[in-house]
């Protein structure tokens, strides 16, 4: 963008200094600063490789877990299967997995 147009610095200087003169407060700005403005593809190289490293730390992280079951040690589980039955539940009822 913009690389068709040939590069004139004393007319952007003549330009910006006839709107900083109409009040215009940009036009200042890049009066005052002119001399410290970086190559543009710099700073868009850096976005760039930013954005390229964080789907590289996307990509790379361990996949979650499909299914996460609930687990409860033996005695806990046979008093849960004495409540049931006394519910009303088979004893052979198997036990449904919770899956989220």
């Amino acid at each position: 963008m913009g690389k068709e147009i040939p590069k004139d610095k004393e007319t952007a200087i003549k330009w910006f200094t006839l709107s900083a003169e109409q009040g215009n407060e940009y036009a200042q700005f890049f009066l005052d600063n002119m001399d410290n403005w970086k190559e543009p593809s710099v700073s868009f190289a850096v976005t760039r490789l930013m954005h390229h490293m964080s789907r590289i730390f996307e990509n790379n992280q361990p996949p979650q877990k499909a299914s996460i079951s609930l687990q409860i040690d033996s005695k806990r589980m046979r008093k849960l299967r004495e409540k049931k039955m006394a519910q009303g539940h088979k004893q052979d009822d198997h036990e449904q997995r919770l899956e989220y």
